[in-house]
């Protein structure tokens, strides 16, 4: 758009004197034209807040002061080492061109009689008159753009955080219900397990609250979950860790691994009266992380619905804007392998 306005006015000079014309006049409409984009706005924005920026009247006027000053030194500058414009006295005083010879050498010459009108003038009250204007409207539609992008951050946080909390006493549910299988089988394992279990709900309530947390809290996590359920499936549970140390390290949104055991144990090993096996992976490859966790048992039916605990962790995927997650769900031979994978859009 700048350079078809600076075209049209360039095209416009050239027709109304295309015999004497200077680079400078052409270049002056886009030179004027890219500054009008750069600075107009910015008396409009200045602020951190609505409140910071205060009402319109007051923007205007700062808008401006602000718009002469750049305008007038910008006029300056360009007089200063390209003047243009039209000569300061009436063409006749110099003999211009159509006009009567200067009178001979002894005589007096008549006054000079200055314009009443100064092209520089003119040409900085319309580009102040221009920067008012499209500094406004810059203004107003960058301002528009950053509230709509920081409501649409909101609504993804509350999204994020809806799930979350759902999952959360989603956990707790699932581990209340083997308790209460055990309480019949051997009361004093049972007794232990409320312990483990009140200090799992004091790990969710500190790491679960977190946006980002290490995988290491989500290791610990998950290994004191596997702790109550080794003591209700006993040797029916075998469990293997591949867990490199760089892992800890990775930070992710909490419970990403938790419901992939959890689904894992639930619905593939403790159903089986032999039980099953379940490995538990971190791997990177190039820029890409996945946590995997791979299980015998019973292999998940093909119309079966999605568990809570695997259909918030898709969900929260799709919401999570720092990295392009997916999740899968496959069978290869007896192991089911559910899998999350991410890329963190700064290493992408």
């Amino acid at each position: 758009m700048v350079v078809l306005v600076g075209l049209l006015l360039s095209g416009f000079r050239i027709l109304l004197n295309p015999t004497n014309i200077r680079l400078s006049e052409i270049a002056l409409p886009f030179i004027f034209l890219f500054l009008q984009v750069a600075l107009a706005p910015i008396p409009w924005l200045w602020g951190t807040d609505e409140k910071a920026r205060g009402g319109f009247f007051f923007r205007f006027f700062r808008a401006l002061a602000f718009n002469i000053l750049w305008v007038t030194l910008s006029l300056s500058v360009m007089h200063l080492t390209h003047p243009f414009g039209l000569p300061r006295h009436h063409p006749q005083a110099e003999g211009g061109p159509g006009m009567p010879p200067p009178p001979p050498s002894g005589e007096p010459r008549p006054p000079r009689h200055p314009l009443p009108f100064f092209p520089e003038i003119g040409f900085g009250l319309l580009n102040v008159t221009f920067a008012l204007i499209i500094g406004w409207e810059m203004a107003e539609k960058e301002l528009t753009e950053a509230r709509e992008r920081r409501t649409a951050e909101l609504l993804r946080q509350s999204q994020f955080r809806a799930l979350r909390n759902q999952l959360e006493p989603h956990v707790l549910y699932n581990a209340l219900n083997g308790l209460s299988e055990l309480i019949h089988e051997d009361p004093l394992a049972a007794e232990e397990v409320v312990a483990r279990l009140a200090s799992l709900y004091r790990m969710l309530t500190d790491y679960g609250g977190a946006d980002l947390a290490l995988l290491a809290e989500e290791r610990r996590l998950v290994e004191a979950y596997l702790s109550m359920e080794q003591m209700r499936l006993g040797d029916r549970l075998r469990v293997e860790w591949d867990w490199p140390p760089w892992a800890d390290t990775i930070q992710a949104p909490p419970l990403f691994l938790q419901p992939l055991v959890e689904n894992a144990i639930k619905h593939g090993i403790s159903s089986l009266g032999e039980g099953g096996e379940l490995h538990i992976t971190c791997q990177r490859q190039d820029s890409t992380l996945a946590l995997q966790v791979a299980n015998t048992g019973v292999p998940p039916g093909t119309g079966d619905r999605k568990g809570v605990g695997l259909e918030n962790l898709e969900a929260r995927l799709g919401l999570w804007d720092e990295a392009s997650g997916t999740f899968s769900l496959t069978r290869e031979g007896e192991w089911t392998i559910a899998r999350v994978e991410w890329t963190p859009r700064s290493m992408a």
